[in-house]
């Protein structure tokens, strides 16, 4: 027993000089690793790594967070929609892709409670204007954004003292979806200060969801999706537009072969009913048809990966 202990009553030195022998290392049930998933709204963490996802989740010792950024209110068509007054239908709205993303997440996580941070920033307002710097966007965000961000970052770097690292999933800072970028934001802020913090080792993985293309006046969103993904298995990054405002970004850092995951990811996409098939009862229509088809296909899953 070490000297400074031995003048303690025993039942007071023993624990101490126990834990002491130990160092750092954390109880046997405890986790020391985690998956934190931002996602922008719902059904993009089955986009972006369902099957990632899925493996990552298999380890009993992983802990598993996932925040999501915004609620996707606005996936439906604006006005009357069945007599139903347009604040009842945002919450209901809501509420519907709340409940399809927990069934997402019994397909990639079976048998775990995963636990689930619904921030509900309001969908497509959380940037309030963008740039073009060098082929980046530079974002000015709104209140409710800056709001959404933080939650977000407070929720995705909740995690226990004896995690020692942590993979984190989002959206990429190429995404031309202002959401997706937001969520990268909040997820980048997470990885920092879970590493100046807490001494994490952070791995940060992102990807592009919706392709940046030369924008109509008035600018509409997420048009990139009939150029984004290519169809085919593998990942094409040419199938991403060129122009000189925003050039092609970079090829991905890492790439996950799943050949077994488009089985995952489609039954996971499954469970977000209202966005695949869409929901007539709250006039959600399917704006690109053919957009969660090709991601099904996929036996790739590509992420830019920053090192924290």
């Amino acid at each position: 027993m070490p000297r400074s202990l031995r003048r303690l009553p025993l039942a007071v030195a023993l624990p101490l000089a126990l834990l002491a022998a130990c160092g750092d290392a954390p109880p046997g049930d405890a986790p020391t690793s985690a998956l934190v998933v931002v996602s922008p709204h719902p059904d993009d963490e089955s986009i972006l790594a369902a099957e990632t996802i899925h493996r990552l989740a298999a380890e009993p010792r992983r802990l598993v967070r996932v925040v999501y950024v915004s609620g996707g209110d606005r996936a439906t068509v604006p006005g009357d929609c069945n007599g139903i007054p347009e604040a009842e239908k945002t919450e209901r709205i809501v509420a519907l892709r709340e409940d399809e993303t927990r069934a997402a997440w019994d397909v990639m996580a079976p048998g775990r409670d995963v636990p689930i941070a619904f921030v509900r920033g309001p969908d497509m307002g959380l940037v309030a204007s963008s740039r073009l710097v060098d082929g980046r966007r530079e974002d000015v965000l709104t209140p409710a954004g800056q709001g959404a961000l933080e939650r977000a970052v407070a929720a995705a770097s909740d995690v226990p003292a004896t995690v020692r690292s942590a993979i984190v999933i989002t959206a990429s800072l190429y995404d031309a979806h202002p959401d997706h970028r937001t969520a990268y934001h909040a997820a980048r802020r997470a990885a920092e200060s879970l590493a100046r913090d807490r001494g994490v080792a952070v791995r940060l993985w992102s990807w592009i969801v919706h392709d940046e293309i030369r924008q109509p006046d008035p600018p509409i969103c997420c048009a990139g999706d009939v150029h984004w993904p290519a169809p085919g298995p593998r990942t094409d990054l040419a199938a991403l537009v060129d122009t000189s405002e925003r050039p092609r970004p970079p090829a991905p850092d890492l790439v996950e072969d799943v050949p077994s995951g488009s089985a995952i990811r489609s039954d996971a996409l499954s469970r977000h009913v209202s966005q695949v098939v869409g929901w007539p009862p709250l006039c959600m229509p399917v704006y690109v048809p053919a957009f969660y088809d090709r991601w099904i296909e996929k036996i790739e899953e590509p992420f830019y990966e920053e090192l924290f």
